[in-house]
């Protein structure tokens, strides 16, 4: 009787590890999660490079602007 149940315990086990090992349902978020992060890793390494290069823009922009605002009011 406790051999019985043994055994049908150590087949359920079996069957449970098995649709574990063959489930690849998250497989595909996992993917998706890591090109995104790459993704997100090579934006923030570019605005670390170009970011003072952008800023001298919008400041020299931001004169320019200035400028032209001095000479309407004048």
């Amino acid at each position: 009787m406790i051999a019985s149940h043994l055994s049908t315990l150590a087949a359920s086990a079996r069957a449970a590890l098995s649709r574990l090992h063959d489930d690849e349902r998250g497989q595909g978020m996992t993917e998706y999660v890591i090109i995104l992060v790459a993704i997100a890793v090579v934006c923030i390494a570019i605005a670390v490079s170009f970011g003072g290069k952008i800023k001298a823009l919008f400041e020299t922009a931001d004169d320019k602007i200035g400028d032209v605002d001095g000479n309407l009011g004048s």
